[in-house]
């Protein structure tokens, strides 16, 4: 960038500049007293480019204006390369800010026409922004020191600031995973912790199931025993009356059997003796004995005598079926009856059962638990009753009175166990319940910690990556440093000598810029503060040479502008002179010098000079 024209109203010293058809090559020599007004051209550079100046803070910004008026105009016209452009800046004393900027012959058709607008581009058009600008192009009245290492500028121009955003970036990103990961290790212990005191034992819920299921078939058997206890007893006793009923009308049926018989026998006999019509001693007595004793005997008498067998004989056959009916009822009535036994049996084989629950922890527990075990009492059973009482059941001999008190201590019996089992059955759906959410607690938890130990191997491996890619632009940021330093040290190499009149020239630079220069006197390195002032200016004079030729060779386009501003402040003349040579000679690139300096030694010639005064308000040029 090379500027070829500037002009302001009401900034700083000046109610109005004008610096016009400046000089694109050579050194623009700015002189004067003290106070006269020389680094306000410096600063009026800088508002122009970047908005901003090296001496104000951006919120101070107001105090450019001239004191006594309210508002200030800056006109910039500048070349890069082959394209010329013209910058504007508008400031007030209400902090309003404007600005525009065009190339020249198209004022018209801005390219950008807000202060942001402007800066964002200067910066793509210029290749650098304020922050680099003074630390190689624009050197403040200031002491000449040594640039900052650290500073972004510095890396900016040494390529390495955008990789240490980056890496800062991702340390910062790593750092957070970092404490996301002591986070979630903490939580996986205190989760693991929780587990663990859950002492969870596999398997033991499907124990406590199969013991569920166990006791509610013992339940059921016991409540069915129960019902067929009851039903087998009332049975029993309603069959005593049935099996009488029944025993009696066999004993009839089988009276009516044999009178029916004994008739039917004798009527057939004598039936059979009459038919022989006194061939046998016996029939001829018969027939005699019939006809002396039966009044108007007559022989049809005799068939009659043989139906009447006949119909005996028949009332034989319906007795005998009758008495076998009857006899099968018995039978049926009895086996009915009987089951008693069998029922009484399986009471007997039911295993006493024991009512264990947990020992109460509180009063509340313990009243609860009473107030559950308030309806079991114990029930003496009498074996001796029922080892006699079942033989009699089995042959259906018991008394009805005998099984009724025997079934009603075995009912109460029964109810009791069944009352122990429904009490042992709620405990263990209790327990059920609590080791099914025991179980469903312990899933959720090996799940959260699986999440979390899931979710801290990806963490571990993202802060794995990025320490990784922190170790590689660490690797990148340390040869773009030491490229650098190298490349720094090579271009004052050039300029050292010129400066010092050939008494210095070999030298070092420190990770730091720091430099160390060798003593031919000495043979060896001395450090800055060995050497005299003026010699120290000189060096770092060509430091920031040699930061402002570094920079040129990787962003700035085309030949660019300096301003030094008392680069020779404690210079004797001939040093001043010696310098001035040097800087003529320094770089083609850097073709367009301003210096500052209150006077300049005689008889060097100068591409432009600017005087300036204590009493002028206004200051004009054309060049």
């Amino acid at each position: 960038m090379i500027i070829t024209s500037l002009k302001a109203r009401n900034v700083l010293k000046y109610a109005e500049l004008r610096l016009e058809n400046l000089p694109e090559k050579g050194i623009i020599a700015i002189s004067g007293n003290n106070e006269s007004g020389k680094s306000s051209i410096g600063e009026t550079v800088c508002f122009a480019l970047f908005g901003r100046t090296f001496s104000l803070h951006p919120d101070e910004l107001k105090k450019i204006i001239l004191w006594g008026e309210d508002t200030c105009i800056v006109s910039l016209n500048f070349k890069v390369e082959e394209q010329e452009y013209s910058l504007y800046r508008y400031l007030d004393d209400s902090g309003n800010h404007s600005a525009r900027l065009s190339m020249i012959g198209q004022e018209d058709n801005p390219l950008a026409r807000s202060p942001q607008q402007v800066d964002d581009l200067i910066v793509n058009i210029l290749g650098y922004n304020f922050e680099e600008f003074v630390e190689s192009f624009y050197l403040a009245q200031r002491e000449i020191t040594s640039p900052h290492p650290h500073g972004r500028a510095v890396k900016s121009i040494a390529g390495v600031d955008a990789l240490e955003q980056v890496s800062t970036a991702y340390e910062q990103e790593a750092q957070a995973h970092r404490v996301t990961l002591e986070e979630l290790d903490i939580e996986q212990e205190s989760l693991q912790d929780e587990l663990d005191e859950m002492a969870f034992e596999e398997g033991y819920l499907e124990a406590i199931e199969e013991e569920k299921n166990k006791l509610q078939a013992d339940l059921e058997n016991t409540r069915t025993l129960g019902a067929d206890l009851k039903t087998a007893c009332d049975t029993y006793i309603a069959n005593e009356g049935r099996i009488k009923q029944a025993a009696a009308k066999r004993g009839r049926a089988r009276i009516w059997r044999l009178l029916s018989l004994l008739v039917a026998l004798a009527a057939g006999g004598v039936w059979g003796l009459l038919t022989l019509n006194g061939e046998l001693p016996l029939s001829a007595r018969l027939l005699e004995s019939l006809q002396q004793n039966v009044p108007g005997w007559q022989e049809s008498y005799i068939n009659a005598i043989g139906i009447t067998g006949v119909a005996f004989a028949v009332l034989f056959a319906v007795f005998w079926m009758r008495s076998a009916s009857h006899n099968r009822r018995t039978v049926m009535i009895q086996t009915e009856s009987a089951r008693l036994a069998d029922v009484m049996a399986e009471v007997r084989a039911v295993p006493e059962y024991e009512y264990a629950p947990e020992p109460p922890e509180t009063e509340d527990d313990e009243e609860q638990a009473s107030a559950t075990t308030r309806g079991v009492t114990a029930v003496c059973y009498d074996a001796e009753k029922y080892t006699g009482l079942l033989p009699k059941v089995e042959s259906v001999a018991a008394a009805a009175s005998d099984v009724v008190g025997y079934a009603a201590i075995e009912q109460q019996w029964l109810a009791e166990q069944i009352l122990l089992r429904e009490l042992t059955l709620d405990l263990t759906n209790r327990e059920l319940a609590e080791e099914r959410e025991r179980v469903s607690r312990a899933a959720r938890l090996q799940n959260e910690i699986a999440s979390l130990q899931s979710r801290s191997e990806e963490l571990a491996d993202r802060v794995d990556m990025w320490e990784k890619a922190i170790e590689l632009l660490a690797g990148a940021c340390k040869h773009f440093s030491t490229k650098f330093n190298r490349d720094i040290r090579d271009l004052m190499a050039r300029t050292l000598p010129v400066f010092t009149q050939g008494r210095y020239q070999h030298l070092k630079l420190e990770p730091g810029l720091g430099v160390r220069i060798f003593s031919n006197d000495k043979h060896d390195y001395l450090d800055m503060d060995e050497i005299s002032s003026g010699t120290q200016r000189q060096i770092m004079l060509a430091l920031r040479l040699a930061m402002a030729q570094k920079l040129m060779g990787q962003t700035v386009k085309g030949r660019q502008f300096a301003f030094l501003d008392e680069p020779f402040a404690f210079f004797d003349e001939e040093r001043t002179s010696h310098a001035l040579q040097a800087l003529d000679e320094v770089s083609d690139a850097i073709s367009q010098l301003w210096i500052v300096s209150q006077t300049f030694p005689p008889g060097h010639e100068f591409a432009a000079e600017i005087k300036c005064s204590r009493d002028r308000g206004k200051l004009s040029l054309v060049a």
